[in-house]
């Protein structure tokens, strides 16, 4: 059986034919998909890749991707995330030509339309392309459609790990971006510290989805995006849950502890543990950024 995702891990010597290893044996969604560990580089990928293709997020109904029933109980749910996203990169798209890949619900849209110069959108599902849309957004259904040479932006925030065909993605983002423009990439970490540092079997079998194709190492995203021909590449970790989150996942298995028990939260705290976590590689999340 073809195996995307694999067959481009040993064609970039991130990863050898035998280094891959059993890790946990399901997805949370799917008893028949495993999830393996490479040994060489510490990627994360599924036992199989064939079941995710174009048509499985051009299928998806009204706002069943985030459990939703319409756009505004969905933008209650990535409202956090939006939020700081905005804060974090609205340098880079204040006043410039911005595309948006996987846009989903169009919350980001909504924080920095009125920042940059040009907003624009690649969103496969239908329904909620169809909505933004009407929003008055312009959204692509494929990034194929997008103008080349255009946009000086590009930002795919959690896209990455859903797709068969990464370096075939990152290849044509690229020829979208002007020359010296800039590509933002937001990922899961392989090396969250749930996984790789405290080991918690409830996390893992929480987080682990058949959706989620490849989990990064540092080494292995940059290596991506140099396969498509970006230089001055540079990946950081970010962390996006605090102690609290970590703490609650340990204690009781269960996620949310951020917001259950979000009364052992202080900035102070939040940021020395972010920055230890950082330190020793168990972030996340990873940023990377990229020129054409």
């Amino acid at each position: 059986m073809q195996h995307n995702i694999k067959t481009i891990l040993t064609a970039l010597k991130i990863s050898d034919l035998d280094s891959f290893e059993s890790f946990f044996p399901q997805t949370r969604d799917r008893d028949d998909i495993s999830v393996l560990r490479c040994k060489k580089s510490g990627v994360i990928i599924l036992s199989q890749t064939n079941h995710i293709n174009s048509s499985h997020y051009q299928n998806q109904t009204n706002y069943s991707y985030w459990q939703s029933i319409n756009r505004s109980d969905s933008l209650d749910k990535t409202y956090v995330d939006d939020c700081r996203r905005a804060q974090q990169f609205r340098h880079l798209i204040k006043n410039e030509n911005w595309l948006d890949i996987g846009t989903g619900n169009g919350g980001l849209l909504d924080l920095l339309k009125n920042e940059s110069k040009v907003t624009q959108a690649v969103e496969p599902q239908a329904n909620v392309r169809s909505e933004l849309t009407k929003l008055g957004y312009t959204v692509y259904s494929d990034l194929s459609d997008a103008p080349n040479r255009y946009f000086k932006i590009l930002t795919l925030f959690h896209v990455l790990e859903h797709l068969n065909n990464p370096i075939s993605l990152l290849q044509e983002a690229k020829q979208k971006l002007v020359a010296g423009g800039t590509i933002v990439v937001e990922v899961p970490h392989a090396k969250d510290a749930l996984i790789a540092l405290y080991n918690c079997e409830a996390f893992k079998r929480s987080s682990f989805w058949s959706e989620h194709l490849l989990l990064h190492t540092k080494v292995s995203l940059s290596t991506f995006l140099r396969a498509a021909g970006f230089k001055n590449v540079t990946v950081t970790g970010f962390q996006r849950y605090p102690i609290s989150n970590h703490l609650y996942w340990l204690s009781n298995s269960k996620p949310g502890g951020h917001q259950t028990w979000h009364f052992l939260d202080n900035e102070a705290l939040n940021q020395a543990y972010a920055e230890m976590l950082d330190s020793n590689d168990y972030t996340d999340t990873l940023i990377a950024y990229g020129s054409a």
